[in-house]
């Protein structure tokens, strides 16, 4: 298996990187073109390659064999794709994939929600490059799964993606704050931006900074993921650990106190999985008002073990089914 996918990576990082060097673009455009030439599609920048460039390419990818993968080695090399196209690139960390060791509970909390759906509608905000959906989306097969995504080239390589992993995810291109989306939805999930909005919002935002400022587009997410969730619907948001604890969630926490909306649980991650304290995570759950659904009691405040800690993660896993089971989520 890893041989597989090692190999299968190392041949397509060779002809990736022959696109970068040979069209002179960022890692991130030539992903594009590879996943394209992976799924034998055309396009007008491949007439610039030399002959024997594209012969070379062509070699890499039948060494690659990666139509001969299983589901799980497909997306394990693309993510690795995706990992080392942000470090080459150095994207900014609103750019960046969710990882596994944060996606893993991302899908067991939506295996868990989801267990009595036949088709749950599942919608992430903010796809990005669509790791953290294909990562749900090969454990919750049968979720119908639709994306917003307001950048060109991110959404580009999650629809590459989601080709490639044989995925029928729902793309669109638009930014997730102003959007009208008229479908509502049983789980909504986003591994969130953080920093400002660069735009004036609406009024109907609870969550927007009423000094005339800039809203912080992480708030105003939050609330825009919870108006989606059809009622008794879940949202599972990866949020700055420190979300709470400055000036401007004042919005917030008042929006969160609302009759029509549990917060649920804050799971914290590990501070080592980060590069600063500043830039840790914590996996807020909120629920709309619903048939069956009640205020958490008590809400679960927690730090997530490291994964590597297998005890200490099983006896957490103990802990989260028995207050999931308790609270009817």
């Amino acid at each position: 298996m890893y041989e597989a996918i090692e190999n299968a990576t190392i041949n397509l990082e060779a002809a990736r990187q022959i696109l970068v060097d040979k069209l002179d673009m960022s890692v991130s455009e030539a992903s594009i073109l590879l996943f394209e030439l992976m799924l034998n599609q055309s396009d007008e920048a491949f007439a610039d390659l030399a002959a024997t460039d594209l012969t070379e390419i062509k070699t890499s990818l039948e060494k690659a064999a990666f139509s001969d993968l299983k589901l799980d080695e497909k997306r394990q090399v693309l993510q690795l794709l995706l990992v080392g196209m942000q470090r080459q690139d150095q994207l900014q960390a609103n750019y960046q994939i969710t990882p596994d060791a944060i996606g893993m509970w991302f899908s067991y909390l939506v295996s868990h929600i989801t267990k009595n759906e036949t088709a749950p509608q599942i919608m992430d905000l903010t796809a990005g490059a669509g790791n953290l959906l294909a990562t749900i989306a090969e454990n919750e097969p049968k979720g119908v799964y639709s994306a917003l995504e307001n950048d060109d080239t991110m959404i580009s390589l999650a629809s590459g993606l989601a080709t490639l992993l044989g995925q029928t995810w729902q793309l669109e291109h638009d930014d997730a704050v102003a959007a009208e989306i008229n479908t509502r939805f049983d789980v909504v999930m986003a591994d969130l931006p953080v920093g400002y909005y660069p735009k004036a919002v609406s009024n109907d935002f609870v969550t927007a900074n009423q000094s005339g400022k800039l809203s912080y587009v992480q708030h105003l997410l939050i609330e825009k993921a919870v108006k989606i969730l059809k009622p008794a619907g879940t949202a599972l948001l990866l949020v700055p650990a420190n979300l709470f604890d400055t000036e401007a969630a004042k919005g917030l926490l008042k929006f969160l106190q609302t009759e029509n909306v549990y917060l649920q649980a804050f799971l914290r991650f590990p501070g080592k999985m980060f590069a600063s304290q500043a830039n840790a995570k914590a996996l807020l759950v909120l629920q709309t008002a619903g048939e069956g659904v009640k205020q958490a009691s008590p809400v679960l405040l927690a730090a997530i073990p490291s994964y590597t800690d297998q005890q200490a993660t099983e006896r957490f896993l103990a802990e989260l089914d028995a207050w999931l089971i308790e609270n009817h989520l």
